[in-house]
């Protein structure tokens, strides 16, 4: 009996030593799974270790698998608008934008530039895959995916690249009238409140446009950058200058009197703050190296009074933009003269997280007297612009008007177009 009785107590131990240690080798093998160490485990013993199937990704393996945006200390951007879109995508199948889109992008790099603001949203149409907006008219019944096409060959080249949106910008009442009912939009349009509140027509201009006062607005521009990020790698979202269409009182007159406020001045540029913010946080959440710039108009009293846009907030105090790209579209004469409007935004530029690029007007070199007048402009632009402080880059618009310029102004944008590879260099 006593004999019998070790033996069972020796078999107890034995087993104990064997689940304790069977128990140790469970926990370290997790441990190297979520770190994903490189140890190749079948599906069955992936679901024994963390407890759910194959098709549930952990926090982890999320986070590993999240894009690295491409972007650079130094911009040197070009812009892409809807007008340069519009000849690459319309009437042509896949192949052949494919074609146009990448000889373009390679004009861009050769030229020495590292960024493109790629317009994929211009007036609520989308230049790729979304359930929130219409696909744009210039790809008529073809189904192909620009922006994808873009960012992978843009990426190949080693090309940042910014997905350029308007937010409030609608398409004309024909667009809207042809618009699918699916879209928010269109249900805006359709309803008796908020055609009128949400969604608004303005004097002289033939767009319909989104108003900013309304929370449910507000989102609808947040939730369309977040399609975007989530879905994309894009480096970065960039807005322009189109915020408030108008300073008409009556334009959002129903909501100023709901607000109880005073000032319709300082309401407005608070609605708009409230959506750069929320704009911000949106992309942040998703993926924190997304950078968010605006390019507003380079005359600060005009985004102050017309635009309604806080551009002393957002280069002063975080959470809002992580580069500004002023429009500093002005010669040397200029009423606004270029040397002393740079040195403004040098001047307003205090938080060191917001990124200062100048943005040029290098379309005026075939309109404008002083820039047609004196060969070299944008690049001696470019020059004054880094010895600001705060320099960060430089921003071209746009593409159309440096690399396909009518026969009869080609000499005078070549020559222009020689002086500007060489600053970039």
């Amino acid at each position: 009996m006593k004999l019998k009785r070790k033996i069972k107590i020796i078999t107890l131990v034995i087993i104990s030593l064997f689940l304790l240690c069977s128990c140790e080798r469970k926990v370290y093998t997790e441990k190297f799974e979520v770190r994903n160490e490189g140890i190749a485990l079948n599906n069955e013993i992936k679901e024994q270790i963390s407890g759910v199937n194959d098709k549930t990704e952990t926090t982890a393996q999320k986070e590993e698998s999240k894009y690295v945006p491409l972007n650079y200390d130094e911009q040197k951007a070009i812009w892409f608008s809807y007008i340069d879109m519009a000849e690459f995508i319309s009437g042509n199948s896949k192949s052949e934008f494919k074609q146009s889109i990448g000889s373009a992008l390679e004009n861009v790099k050769n030229a020495g530039f590292n960024t493109v603001y790629i317009h994929v949203r211009a007036f609520e149409d989308a230049y790729y895959k979304s359930k929130l907006f219409p696909k744009t008219a210039y790809l008529g019944t073809k189904t192909y995916d620009p922006l994808k096409i873009i960012i992978s060959k843009a990426h190949k080249l080693d090309l940042s690249v910014h997905a350029w949106v308007n937010p409030f910008r609608c398409g004309t009442v024909d667009t809207l009238e042809s618009t699918s009912e699916t879209y928010v939009i269109k249900k805006w349009y359709n309803d008796d409140e908020k055609n009128g509140t949400y969604i608004m027509s303005v004097d002289d201009d033939e767009h319909m446009w989104l108003n900013p006062a309304y929370d449910e607005v507000r989102q609808l521009v947040a939730n369309g950058v977040i399609e975007i990020v989530e879905n994309y790698k894009v480096d970065g979202i960039h807005f322009d200058d189109y915020f408030y269409p108008t300073t008409d009182k009556s334009f959002d007159k129903a909501a100023f009197e709901k607000s109880g406020k005073s000032d319709l001045s300082n309401w407005r540029i608070d609605n708009i703050n409230k959506m750069i913010r929320l704009v911000y946080d949106s992309i942040k959440k998703i993926n924190s190296n997304v950078k968010f710039g605006i390019s507003p108009q380079g005359n600060i009293e005009n985004d102050y009074q017309l635009q309604f846009a806080d551009v002393k907030k957002w280069c002063s105090e975080d959470g809002y933009v992580d580069y500004i790209t002023p429009q500093v579209y002005y010669g040397y004469s200029s009423t606004c003269p270029y040397l002393e409007t740079i040195k403004r935004w040098d001047k307003i530029k205090t938080n060191n997280k917001v990124n200062l690029v100048i943005g040029l007007a290098e379309y005026k070199v075939i309109s404008e007297d002083e820039y047609i007048n004196n060969k070299g402009i944008i690049a001696e632009q470019i020059k004054d612009a880094k010895e600001l402080s705060n320099y960060s880059g430089v921003a071209i618009y746009n593409y159309k008007n440096l690399f396909t310029a009518d026969d009869e102004f080609s000499d005078r944008v070549e020559s222009e177009y020689t002086f500007i590879t060489e600053e970039l260099s």
